[in-house]
C-alpha cells in the first residue's frame, strides 16, 4: 500500500480509503485524478489530497502529476510595462552599475539591470501607479539628485559595497546623504541608510534582547577594553559566538569554546578567563577550526593577524573588527552559542509587516548554513512546524521592533529577512527561536538571482520560477503603495 500526501500549509484534507468507502483501487485513482483536476482548475494552491493506492497505480499517478504543466498565473512581462499617465504615486527603482564589471555587476543580466528590477517596478505599475528604473552614476551625482525630486518614493536595489567599487572617493557617503535629504523632504526610501544601519548592524541583537526573539545575555563591544573584560567573563561561563559587524557570508563570526570543555564559572560573573586559557574557534564562513589563546584571539580581533601578539591564523579575513569605532561600524557582538544551530536556521522573508515565506536552511558539512553550504526547505505562512514562532514574532515582537531598534520615525523595510536559531524551550521537549541576524540591504529574490551575472536575462527564468517570484514582487508593489497611503503622502 502506498500513501502520499500532496499539501501545503493551511490545506484541507481529502482522504480516501478503499476499505472504508467500499471503492476499488481504480475508483480511488479516478477520484484522485478528479480531485486533483478540480483543485487545479479552481487555483487551490493550498489544497491537500490524501489517497491510498497500490504501488503500480501510484507510479502512474505521480508520473501524470509530474508531467502536468501549471497554468500561467496571468501574462508574463520580461520588459518594463508602461506606467499609467494619471498615476497618483510615482516611484523609481534605483540601480547602480559597477564601473568595468561585466553587466555592471554579478547581480545583473546582459541588459545591465538587476534581474529582479523589472518585476519589482511592474509590481508597482500593476497597482495603477507609476514606476521607472533609474541609474545612479557616481560621476553624475548632481544630475541624479535633481532627477529624483519628482518621485514620491525610491526603492534602492544596490548591493552593499557596490558604491565603493571603482567609484570616486566618498560616493557611498554622498549617496546616503542624498537619500536622507529625500526623507527630510517627505519622500520615502527603502531601505533608508538609517534603517539599514540599525537593523543590519550586529548590535541590533542587543537592542532586541528583551523581546521574545532576543537573548538577554547578548552584549556589544566598541572598544578593546570592553571586549577583553566582557569576553573573558562570558566565555568563562559558557560557549559564545563573537560576531563582527561587517560582512554578510559568515566571515568574522566565530564560535568560541574552551578547548578543555570545562568552564570555570558555575554562575555568570564568578570569574574571568586568563590570557593563556586555550580556545577552540570555528569561523562560520567556511567552518574551519583554529586553536588560540584568549590573548591571541583578542589581539586578532583588535589589531588583526599581522600583530606579533596574534599568533598564526588561517582565516582569510583580516580581523580588526573594532577599526574605525562605532561610527564607522566597528563593533563586536557577544551572544550565547546555541548548539542546536547545527539543525539549521529558519528565515522569515518579510514584505513590510507581511510574512511571505519561511525557509529552513540546513547546514551540509559543518555548523554554518551560508552560501551554497546548505539545503533549503520552503514553508508557507501558517505551516504547523513554525506556527508558534510565526505567532510570537508577527504578533508579539514585530509591533515592538521599530521602537527597540530606534527606527520609529520610518516605515519597516519593503523587503527584509529575519534569521532565527533554535534553542531548547522552558518546557522539556519544546523549541524556541531567537534572532541571529536581520537583513534589509538589497535582499535578493532567489528565483531571479539564479540567472544573473552572465548571458541570461529575465526572459530566461523558467515560467514556474517566474510566476512564483512575481507573487513576491507584486506584494512588494502593493505594500509600497500601502505605506505611501499610511504615511499620508
Amino acid at each position: 500500500m502506498f500513501s502520499r500526501t500532496f499539501a501545503k500549509a493551511g490545506a484541507r484534507l481529502f482522504s480516501s480509503s478503499s476499505a472504508s468507502a467500499g471503492h476499488s483501487r481504480r475508483a480511488a485513482y479516478g477520484a484522485a485524478a478528479a480531485a486533483a483536476a478540480a483543485a487545479a482548475s479552481y487555483g487551490y494552491m493550498t489544497e491537500c489530497l490524501k489517497i491510498e493506492i497500490d504501488d503500480a497505480t501510484a507510479t502512474k499517478l505521480m508520473s501524470a502529476l509530474s508531467g502536468a504543466s501549471k497554468a500561467p498565473a496571468g501574462p508574463r512581462y520580461n520588459t518594463l510595462r508602461p506606467s499609467p499617465p494619471d498615476a497618483k504615486y510615482k516611484l523609481a527603482v534605483v540601480e547602480f552599475n559597477v564601473p568595468g564589471a561585466l553587466n555592471g555587476g554579478s547581480d545583473k543580466g546582459p541588459d545591465g539591470h538587476r534581474v529582479d528590477s523589472i518585476p519589482i517596478a511592474n509590481g508597482v505599475i500593476k497597482t495603477g501607479n507609476a514606476c521607472d528604473i533609474i541609474k545612479y552614476y557616481d560621476t553624475k551625482h548632481a544630475e541624479f539628485a535633481k532627477a529624483v525630486e519628482k518621485y514620491d518614493a525610491l526603492i534602492v536595489r544596490i548591493n552593499p559595497g557596490q558604491l565603493s567599487q571603482g567609484t570616486l572617493p566618498g560616493t557611498q557617503e554622498r549617496f546616503d546623504d542624498l537619500m536622507c535629504s529625500m526623507l527630510k523632504k517627505g519622500k520615502l526610501v527603502w531601505s533608508s541608510p538609517d534603517v539599514q544601519t540599525k537593523m543590519g548592524a550586529k548590535d541590533a541583537l542587543v537592542m532586541i534582547n528583551k523581546l521574545s526573539c532576543g537573548l538577554p545575555d547578548t552584549l556589544a563591544y566598541y572598544s578593546a577594553d570592553d571586549l577583553e573584560k566582557g569576553f573573558k567573563t562570558t566565555c568563562a561561563f559558557q560557549p559564545r559566538v563573537i560576531k563582527q559587524n561587517r560582512g554578510s557570508a559568515g566571515e568574522g563570526i566565530w564560535l568560541c569554546w574552551l578547548a578543555s570543555g570545562k568552564y570555570p564559572s558555575k554562575n555568570y560573573g564568578d570569574c574571568m578567563l586568563g590570557d593563556d586559557d586555550y580556545l577552540k574557534l570555528m569561523e562560520m564562513n567556511d567552518n574551519h577550526t583554529e586553536y588560540h589563546t584568549v590573548s591571541e584571539f583578542l589581539e586578532f580581533c583588535v589589531n588583526g593577524p599581522g600583530s606579533a601578539k596574534a599568533g598564526n591564523w588561517y582565516s582569510t579575513f583580516p580581523g580588526k573588527y573594532l577599526e574605525g569605532g562605532k561610527e564607522a561600524g566597528g563593533q563586536l557582538v557577544d551572544q550565547r552559542l546555541l548548539p542546536r544551530i547545527s539543525e539549521g536556521e529558519v528565515r522569515m522573508l518579510m514584505v513590510k509587516d507581511t510574512l511571505h515565506v519561511i525557509i529552513h536552511k540546513k547546514p551540509e558539512g559543518g555548523l554554518s548554513a551560508v552560501g551554497g553550504n546548505s539545503a533549503y526547505t520552503y514553508y508557507q505562512p501558517g505551516a504547523p512546524e513554525y506556527a508558534d514562532l510565526e505567532a510570537k514574532f508577527l504578533y508579539q515582537d514585530l509591533p515592538q521592533l521599530k521602537k527597540a531598534l530606534s527606527i520609529e520615525g520610518e516605515p519597516l523595510p519593503l523587503l527584509w529577512t529575519s534569521d532565527f536559531i533554535p534553542m531548547d524551550g522552558a518546557t522539556p521537549g519544546s523549541t524556541e527561536y531567537v534572532v541571529g541576524e536581520f537583513n534589509c540591504s538589497c535582499v535578493g529574490i532567489s528565483k531571479f538571482q539564479a540567472v544573473c551575472g552572465g548571458t541570461l536575462s529575465l526572459a530566461d527564468v523558467p515560467d514556474e520560477d517566474y510566476y512564483e517570484a512575481v507573487e513576491l514582487t507584486d506584494l512588494m508593489g502593493s505594500k509600497a503603495i500601502e505605506i505611501l497611503v499610511e504615511e499620508g503622502k
